[in-house]
């Protein structure tokens, strides 16, 4: 005879590991401080090649303007206010990335042990029958 409770909890862990399989379990492998410091690598080497083709672009269309108008002192200025934007600029992006990288651990973590939890209770009520 089939067991309709036995059945609905097997879906409901199918279905979970079907829809989360990449959000929550390759996370798992994981250590929180090393998932977090990787999506944080990550996300330097993004902002890098960005801002580096963003400055390539404005080089390119203002060439004739800025080699027209060169002068160390004003070229040291400029200079000093594009590190500083790109140092601010990355500061916010790096501390917006540390909190989703952090919530999605958090939220796997979780997710995890929900899966745990409902399978620990697949195998207490069921799992003893055939022993």
């Amino acid at each position: 005879m089939l067991n309709v409770e036995k059945i609905r909890l097997m879906t409901d862990l199918a279905l979970y590991e079907k829809h989360n399989r990449r959000a929550v379990f390759e996370i798992n492998n994981y250590y929180r401080h090393d998932y977090i410091m990787g999506q944080l690598l990550g996300a330097f080497v993004r902002y890098l090649i960005c801002m580096a083709l963003c400055f390539i672009l404005y080089l390119v269309f203002r060439a004739g303007v800025l080699f027209y108008n060169i002068n160390v002192s004003g070229l040291s200025m400029v200079l000093r206010q594009l590190g500083i934007l790109f140092g601010g600029g990355l500061l916010i992006y790096l501390v917006i990335t540390y909190i989703v990288a952090s919530r999605r651990y958090n939220r796997a973590k979780r997710g995890i042990l929900l899966y745990a939890t409902k399978l620990k209770r697949l195998d207490r009520k069921y799992g003893s029958r055939k022993r």
